[in-house]
Formats: structure tokens, sequence, C-alpha cells
């Protein structure tokens, strides 16, 4: 009697195991005929920090760097409703500094960033501040409804929407919004002092 389970049970397994085959060759043969996008369409139709066409083989190295600004973006700052008080307070109270960030695709990108300080205000326009000179000025929203900020500016590596969390006066600003494909993590330092330039 166990010899008969053992031999149906060996039958069972064989024929999973052919199963198993052809749907892997299958799977195999379909994702072999989709078209490699060509850099245009890859522009618009996929969204990622950089798009790397060809094939790279697994290796023991690191990621591999791709280093270059973000992609401008328009960001639709006036489309929303303004921010509520609160929120225009919390962020012009003091300067904001962008102290660290992180891209697994450049993992330099905290040196565009590290020099800047934001100064924003309550009409809804700030500025960007590296050794207390202004470089930059745009203009902030926030999207209460998804908690992502909004900035509009010349700097590539700032205007764009930012998801956002919050924990006092520190900020993580997340670039993977609808808008914000960029991957880039940045961590926001509020001081309610002026900076020592």
């Amino acid at each position: 009697m166990v010899m008969k389970y053992n031999i149906l049970l060996g039958i069972l397994v064989v024929a999973l195991g052919i199963l198993t085959c052809k749907n892997l060759q299958k799977s195999k043969d379909e994702s072999a005929a989709q078209p490699v996008p060509s850099q245009e369409s890859a522009q618009y139709g996929i969204k990622a920090s950089h798009i790397i066409e060809g094939e790279r083989a697994d290796t023991i190295q690191g990621a591999l760097q791709v280093k270059q600004a973000p992609k401008m973006v328009q960001v639709p700052v006036d489309v929303l409703p303004p921010p509520t008080a609160s929120k225009k307070a919390y962020l012009s109270t003091g300067w904001w500094h962008l102290n660290m960030a992180y891209q697994p695709s450049d993992t330099t990108v905290h040196h565009n960033y590290q020099q800047k300080w934001l100064r924003f205000r309550e009409d809804q326009t700030f500025d960007v501040l590296i050794k207390g000179k202004v470089v930059d000025t745009g203009r902030w929203n926030f999207d209460s409804v998804h908690n992502e900020i909004l900035l509009s500016c010349k700097d590539p590596y700032i205007n764009n929407s930012w998801a956002v969390q919050e924990k006092g006066f520190v900020m993580i600003w997340k670039g993977n919004t609808s808008i914000n494909v960029t991957g880039i993590q940045v961590r926001v330092v509020g001081s309610r002092n002026e900076p020592s330039w």
C-alpha cells in the first residue's frame, strides 16, 4: 500500500516538474518578445531616476552610478489651495538646512544639497541660500491631502514635489511622488537661529 502511494506521489512530482518547466519557458519567450524602450519613450513612459539601457550582468561591484541633475519638472504650486496657517508658520519659522541626501544611483548626490539652506516666507515664496547669499528664489505650497511639499525654482535638485515625514523640526523629503520620480531622499533640519555662515 505504501509503495502505491510512493509511486503515485512520484508521478505527481514529475508532472508538476514538467508543467513548471513549460511555464518558465513560456514566460522567457514572452519576456524576450517585449521591445526595449527607446531613450525617448523611456523619458516619458518609464518612471525612474535614471534610465539605463542594455543589460548589466550581476557582479559583485556596487550599483552603477549616474551623476546628473534631475530633469526639471513643472510643479503645480498654484493649482492647490494655499496651505494652512499652521503649515505657513511651521515652515517660515527659522531656516532649513538640507544637510544630507541619498539616492541609490548617485551616492554622491548629497554634495548638491549640503551647502544649501532654505528660508520660507508666509507669502509662499522661499529663498535658497549658500553661505548666507541668496542663489535662487521660488514659490512653495503644501498638499495636505498627500502630505507633500511643492517647490518651484530653478535649482533642479530642489524644484519638485516631495513626500514629507516630519518629526519636530526635522523633515525627510522623499522623491517618490506622482511628479517626483528621482528616488532622492533629503534630510531637512530646521533652526530657529540664523546659521553662522
